[in-house]
C-alpha cells in the first residue's frame, strides 16, 4: 500500500499538526474525553477495527466512544510515527500503539500492541482522520 522507506514529504507544520492529533487522540481515549475525540475525526471519518463492523460518520463513532467501560485507568501510547504526504490537503499515516490498563494489583498492564493506518484530511485548516484502521498485532488474552 505504501512505499515507507521514501515517503512524500508534507512542511514540518503539518507533520506537527499530524503527531499532534495523533497524541491528542491518546490523551482524549485515555481520559475519556469523548466529545473531544469525536473532533479529531472528519464528519464522515470512518474508523475500521478489527473483527468489527467498521464505524461510519461522527454519529457511529460517537455511540462507541460513549460506550466504552468507565473507570479503568489505562494510557495509549503512539510512536514511530510516518507521514507521506498525498497532496497538500491529504497524508497517509502509520503508527504504532500500545494499551497498557491497571491491573488489579494497581500495576500497568499490557492489553493490545498494533499499528494505526490513518488518512488524515486537511478541513478548514485543522488535519483530522478521515479514515482510521486500528491492526492489532498482539493482544493478551
Amino acid at each position: 500500500m505504501h512505499d515507507w522507506g521514501t515517503p512524500g514529504r508534507v512542511d514540518a507544520a503539518a507533520e506537527a499538526a499530524i503527531r499532534e492529533v495523533i497524541c491528542a487522540y491518546c490523551h482524549y481515549m485515555d481520559n475519556f474525553a469523548d466529545d473531544a475525540a469525536l473532533e479529531l475525526f472528519t464528519p464522515n471519518g470512518e474508523w475500521w477495527r478489527p473483527g468489527v463492523p467498521p464505524l461510519r460518520g461522527r454519529a457511529e463513532i460517537a455511540v462507541y466512544l460513549r460506550g466504552r467501560v468507565r473507570g479503568v485507568k489505562g494510557r495509549h501510547v503512539a510512536s514511530n510515527i510516518l507521514v507521506e504526504a498525498q497532496d497538500a490537503t491529504q497524508a497517509n499515516v502509520m503508527s504504532y500503539y500500545t494499551v497498557l490498563k491497571a491491573a488489579p494489583n494497581g500495576a500497568p498492564t499490557p492489553t493490545a500492541m498494533g499499528e494505526y493506518h490513518d488518512i488524515f484530511r486537511l478541513e478548514l485548516g485543522r488535519w483530522r482522520i478521515a479514515r482510521r484502521e486500528t491492526r492489532r498485532v498482539f493482544r493478551s488474552v
